[in-house]
């Protein structure tokens, strides 16, 4: 009748499951699966063997760091797509610079040098910085960088290249064993 309201997360206690994280998952899965990489800047090694998208600001400090060890990220598989999140909203600086950075002959390029503290050239284009900014908020982002995985669990905060491979190992590993467990119960 509506009286009563729980607010808050739904654990499985018996099979050590959080049913809210689960549900907020695929629900992210969704949306994010509807993102192109050609909405987004991408660095990628030659044979991925892990997507992630990661929501950033060109000003966040911890955004900078994550993307000074890019390299890092690719050397273990790690293809990043990246997608706008100015913190300050539109129209500020951060957005300006994601904007500009968009707009750049070389969005890989720029985005190098705006994370690197250099001044890139401004400009302006059709883009969809607002779009991802907004997408960000429907997601849950709160603050950046926010790392998505495949399987749409949001992972808030910086996380080194190393971590982040045992997390999509673990990943990857899980769901073989439940597709296992699966087509055993068949």
């Amino acid at each position: 009748d509506g009286r009563y309201l729980f607010d808050g997360r739904l654990l499985d206690v018996e099979n050590s499951e959080d049913l809210t994280e689960t549900s907020r998952s695929k629900a992210r899965l969704s949306t994010l699966g509807k993102i192109t990489d050609d909405q987004t800047v991408i660095f990628s090694p030659e044979n991925p063997k892990y997507t992630v998208t990661v929501f950033t600001d060109i000003d966040c400090g911890y955004c900078r760091k994550l993307h000074q060890e890019i390299a890092g990220y690719n050397d273990k598989g790690i293809r990043v797509r990246y997608m706008f999140f100015p913190r300050s909203g539109v129209g500020s600086p951060s957005y300006d610079k994601a904007v500009s950075v968009w707009c750049a002959d070389d969005r890989n390029q720029a985005l190098t040098d705006a994370k690197g503290g250099k001044d890139i050239e401004a400009r302006k284009c059709d883009n969809p910085v607002a779009e991802q900014l907004e997408m960000g908020q429907d997601l849950g982002v709160r603050g950046t960088p926010s790392i998505f995985l495949e399987d749409g669990q949001m992972v808030p905060g910086y996380v080194p290249p190393a971590k982040l491979v045992a997390m999509l190992e673990a990943k990857q590993a899980e769901a073989h064993g439940q597709a296992q467990a699966q087509a055993q119960a068949k």
